[in-house]
């Protein structure tokens, strides 16, 4: 599993009122993949890196419609870009 250790996404706080932030360790995987999964299901796609989102978009646990809907922005974007 490749995570995106090197990247950094600041942790926003509007969707995580029922967690203390001050010490969320992203460079966990565990920990990553769940804010990933928060941020997703809340529709706060703003303040996330897509790069982290892009690599980590298998492993997460969401709506597999939803998860498919995100794979065909990223191809088509990458198809638009030629990346």
């Amino acid at each position: 599993m490749d995570f995106c250790y090197n990247l950094s996404m600041k942790v926003d706080k509007k969707f995580i009122w029922d967690y203390e932030t001050k010490n969320l360790n992203l460079k966990n995987p565990a920990v990553l993949r769940w804010y990933l999964a928060r941020k997703i299901n809340f529709g706060d796609y703003k303040s996330l890196n897509t790069k982290i989102l892009e690599k980590n978009l298998a492993d997460l646990e969401i709506d597999p419609t939803l998860k498919s809907m995100i794979k065909k922005f990223y191809a088509n974007k990458r198809a638009k870009t030629g990346a």
